[in-house]
């Protein structure tokens, strides 16, 4: 995209190159989604489980992967690993995204 800047000297507009980022460059920065091997809205599915919404919990993980219940046993979790979160010093204690995923299945 290309902008036009009023020069402040000589009141000529100049035009300036502006590259906007795409939706690949702001899907980059969920680093949790990315790290996820099926990408599992993880932010979603934990903001519906503190909701108290199970069902739509169960749903969002469910969305990108038909075996969300077995893979919640089984998970790594590199979504936890990859968080922006774990970087900010806390004092509350979330408990991880693993103990949490287990039982959405079961609760939805």
């Amino acid at each position: 995209m290309i902008l036009g800047v009023e020069s402040a000297s000589s009141k000529t507009t100049v035009p300036i190159l502006v590259e906007v980022p795409g939706d690949d460059h702001h899907k980059g920065l969920i680093s949790c989604q990315v790290a996820c091997p099926v990408h599992t809205d993880a932010r979603g599915y934990v903001r519906a489980i503190a909701a108290g919404d199970f069902e739509r919990a169960y749903l969002i993980a469910r969305g990108p992967n038909p075996f969300a219940s077995i893979c919640g046993r089984v998970c790594g979790a590199p979504c936890e690993l990859s968080c922006r979160r774990g970087k900010i010093p806390r004092t509350d204690d979330d408990g991880s995204f693993v103990a949490i995923d287990r039982p959405i299945a079961i609760r939805a």
